[in-house]
C-alpha cells in the first residue's frame, strides 16, 4: 500500500466519527491553519459555544493519541488555531493523482480508490456544514482523478497500463464511456468479444438505472461492430474536439426596464441550459475563439406578444441555419426553449433527448422565470411580488431548490432595498431554513453556498459564513458575483487579506464587472482602511446601488480629510434615502445614518461606531 493510502487507512482505523470526520478534513488542507472557532462552527453548529470547543478538544486529543504513532503525520494547535503538518504539503486527493501520473500500479489500486471515495460516503450525516464540503470535494475530487486516468488511455505508451487506468477509471465513474469503449475495444482486439459485450452490458445497465438514458451513439456503433464480428481498426478513432457555441444577446433600443430584465434572464438561462450538454461546449463572449455556432437572441417589443428572435448561424459560412419568432417567452418557456435545444442540436446533427416535460414542472419553471425578471429588476415596486411568488413555488415545489436559494438571498437584502425597515430575527430564521433548504437539494450549487454564507452573517456565526464562502469559491471561483458577494463577506468579518485578495483578482478581470460590483469593492476597501481607492470606486460605480454606494464615498471622503465634498455626499445620500423611505414618517438626518450603519453584519461592533462617527463628522462639518 502507497504512503497516502496508508494515511487514508489511519482515518478508518479511528472509532470515533467526529475524529474520524476530523483527520479526513485535514488530510484535503495540510499545512493550512483554521480557527478553531470554525472548526468547532462546521463539525458542532448545533451545540453551544462552550460545549462545540470542548467537544472539539476532546476530539483533537484522539486524533492527536493517533497520530503519535503515525510518521511524518502531526496536528498542531496554538493560538487558537489548528493545522495538519505532514512531510509532503500536499492535499491527499493531489497526491492520489501525482501517484496515478506514473505507472505501474499496485493490484489493489483499484480497491484503495474505492475505500478512498466510500469515506465521502461514510461520513455523510456529521453536520450539515460538513455533508456539503463533503459533496464539493467528492466532485472535484473525482474529476482531478478521472483526469490523470484519461490522459493514460486515450493517449496510451503502454496498452496494458492504458487498460489499467481505464479500469480504474469505471471504478470512479462508473457512467465514464471514453472508459468503457477503451476497455471494449482492448477486449475486441484480443478476440474476447462476450467480455466487451459484458462491458457494454455493465455501462447500460448504470446509466439506465441512474440516469435513465441509452449510451452514446458511439458506444453503441462500436457495440454494433463487435457483434458483427468486423475487423477491427488499426487504432481507435481520435475523439473530436466538442464544438463550441457562442450565445449572444442583442439589445435592441429602447426597452423598457422590465423587457430588459425578462431578455436577461431568457439569455443566462438559455447559457445554463446548453452547459448541461456534453455534446458541446459554451465559448467565452468576453475572448475571441473559434466558435461552430452563434445562437443570437433579440427582443422584440414593437411586434404583437413581444417575441423573442433566435437565429442560429454558422460564423465559417455566414450561412443561416435556423431563426424563428417564439411569442410571449415568459409564458411556457421551458416547452418553448426545449424546442430550441432540439434545434441547435439538429444544426449540429447532435440529438438531445428529453423534449417533454410534466406539465406541472412547466408550471413551476414558467412562475420561476417571472420570479427571476422581478428579481432582475428588484425594486421597491417589484421586491414584495417577488418574494411571494418564490414563497408560493417552494410551496408548491418544494424540491425546486433555486427557489429557496433565491428566496433566502431577497430575504437577505430585502431591508437594504427598503430604507428604514430592519431585518428582523423571524425574517433571518426564515431565509436561514431557505439556504439550508437549498444546500440539501444541492450541495454543489455556488449561489446555494454563498446565500447561506450571508445567512450565517446576519446571525452573527461568521465562523460558518466564511466555511460556505469558502465551498462557494470552491466552486465556481470565476463567476464576479461570487468574488465580489465573498470578498465583501470576508471584509465584516474582518478578514481583509482574503477580501482584498479577491479585489485584486476582480481587478485582474475588468470585463467581467458590472457598475455593482464596484460599491462591493469600495466597500472592502473603506474598512480595510484604502480609503482613497474606496472614494475612486464609488465615483466610478455612479447610480448603482443607490441605497448603499452614498454612505461609503462619504465616510471615505472623511477619513482623507476632504470634509467639505464629504458633508455634500452625505448630504446628498440622506436626500436619496429619505426620497425612498418605506415608514411612514419622514426621519430626521441621524436616523438614516443609524439605519444605514445598522443594515450590514459587521462582525466587530466598533467598526459600526466609527463608521457612524465617521459619517456624523461629514454631516455637521460647515465650510
Amino acid at each position: 500500500m502507497s504512503g497516502v493510502f496508508c494515511k487514508l487507512s489511519l482515518v478508518r482505523s479511528i472509532r470515533f466519527r467526529k475524529a474520524r470526520a476530523l483527520l479526513f478534513f485535514l488530510m484535503h488542507a495540510p499545512e493550512q491553519d483554521h480557527r478553531s472557532e470554525k472548526i468547532a462552527d462546521v463539525f458542532w453548529g448545533d451545540y453551544p459555544h462552550t460545549k462545540a470547543m470542548a467537544s472539539l478538544r476532546q476530539t483533537i486529543r484522539q486524533v492527536r493519541l493517533l497520530l503519535s504513532e503515525a510518521d511524518g503525520l502531526a496536528l498542531e494547535t496554538r493560538r487558537g488555531h489548528l493545522r495538519l503538518q505532514c512531510e509532503a504539503n500536499t492535499a491527499i486527493d493531489a497526491s492520489i493523482c501525482t501517484l496515478l501520473s506514473k505507472p505501474p500500479w499496485a493490484e489493489d489500486m483499484a480497491q484503495d480508490l474505492g475505500h478512498y471515495l466510500q469515506e465521502f460516503e461514510l461520513l455523510l450525516g456529521v453536520s450539515e456544514a460538513f455533508d456539503s464540503w463533503l459533496s464539493i470535494r467528492k466532485a472535484q475530487a473525482t474529476q482531478g482523478i478521472a483526469e490523470v486516468l484519461e490522459a493514460k488511455y486515450t493517449t496510451p505508451e503502454d496498452e496494458a497500463h492504458a487498460m489499467q487506468a481505464a479500469k480504474l477509471a469505471q471504478v470512479i465513474e462508473p457512467a465514464n464511456e471514453v472508459a468503457t469503449r477503451h476497455v471494449m475495444r482492448h477486449f475486441w482486439a484480443n478476440q474476447q468479444p462476450n467480455r466487451a459485450i459484458e462491458a457494454y452490458n455493465t455501462l447500460f445497465d448504470h446509466l439506465d438505472q441512474n440516469f435513465d438514458q441509452d449510451p452514446e451513439v458511439e458506444t453503441i456503433d462500436l457495440l454494433a461492430s463487435i457483434k458483427m464480428g468486423e475487423a477491427l481498426p488499426e487504432k481507435a478513432p481520435a475523439p473530436d474536439a466538442p464544438p463550441k457555441i457562442l450565445v449572444q444577446m442583442k439589445n435592441e433600443d429602447g426597452l423598457a426596464p422590465e423587457e430588459q430584465s425578462l431578455l436577461n434572464v431568457l439569455f443566462l438561462d438559455l447559457r445554463m441550459r446548453l452547459s448541461r450538454f456534453r455534446e458541446w461546449e459554451i465559448a467565452d463572449g468576453e475572448r475571441p475563439e473559434v466558435v461552430d455556432l452563434v445562437v443570437k437572441i433579440q427582443l422584440l417589443p414593437q411586434m404583437p406578444n413581444a417575441p423573442l428572435h433566435i437565429e442560429i448561424s454558422n460564423p465559417g459560412s455566414n450561412n443561416l441555419l435556423w431563426a424563428e419568432m417564439i411569442p410571449a417567452p415568459q409564458e411556457n418557456w421551458d416547452e418553448k426553449v426545449r424546442t430550441q435545444l432540439g434545434n441547435i442540436a439538429n444544426a449540429l446533427s447532435i440529438g438531445a433527448g428529453g423534449n417533454h416535460a410534466p406539465t406541472q414542472e412547466a408550471r413551476i419553471y414558467d412562475r420561476w422565470l417571472r420570479s427571476q425578471v422581478l428579481i432582475d429588476r428588484w425594486s421597491p415596486e417589484t421586491e414584495g411580488e417577488a418574494i411571494d411568488m418564490l414563497s408560493d413555488i417552494t410551496i408548491d415545489a418544494p424540491r425546486f431548490g433555486p427557489a429557496h436559494a433565491e428566496l433566502a438571498g431577497a430575504l437577505n437584502v430585502r431591508h437594504i432595498l427598503l430604507p428604514g425597515t430592519k431585518q428582523t430575527e423571524a425574517e433571518k430564521q426564515r431565509a436561514l431554513h431557505h439556504a439550508l433548504e437549498a444546500i440539501s437539494l444541492d450541495p454543489l450549487d455556488t449561489r446555494a453556498h454563498r446565500v447561506l454564507a450571508w445567512c450565517y452573517c446576519h446571525k452573527a456565526e461568521f465562523e460558518l459564513a466564511e466555511f460556505h464562502f469558502e465551498q462557494a469559491l470552491h466552486l465556481n471561483s470565476s463567476n464576479s458575483l461570487t468574488l465580489a458577494s465573498c470578498a465583501l463577506g470576508y471584509a465584516f468579518a474582518g478578514r481583509h487579506a482574503p477580501a482584498l485578495d479577491i479585489c485584486q483578482r476582480m481587478v485582474s478581470a475588468p470585463e467581467a464587472m458590472q457598475p455593482f460590483h464596484l460599491v462591493y469593492m469600495a466597500a472592502v476597501n473603506y474598512l480595510a482602511g484604502n480609503f482613497e481607492l474606496a472614494s475612486e470606486q464609488c465615483t466610478q460605480a455612479g447610480d448603482s446601488m443607490t441605497t448603499a454606494a452614498g454612505g461609503w464615498h462619504a465616510a471615505a471622503l472623511c477619513q482623507l480629510g476632504e470634509m467639505d465634498d464629504a458633508h455634500l455626499r452625505v448630504n446628498s445620500f440622506i436626500g436619496v434615502i429619505k426620497k425612498q423611505w418605506s415608514l411612514p414618517d419622514q426621519p430626521e438626518d441621524g436616523a438614516v445614518l443609524d439605519w444605514y450603519t445598522a443594515c450590514f453584519p459587521l462582525q466587530d461592533e466598533k467598526v459600526r461606531k466609527v463608521l457612524r462617527k465617521t459619517l456624523d463628522r461629514a454631516l455637521k462639518h460647515s465650510a
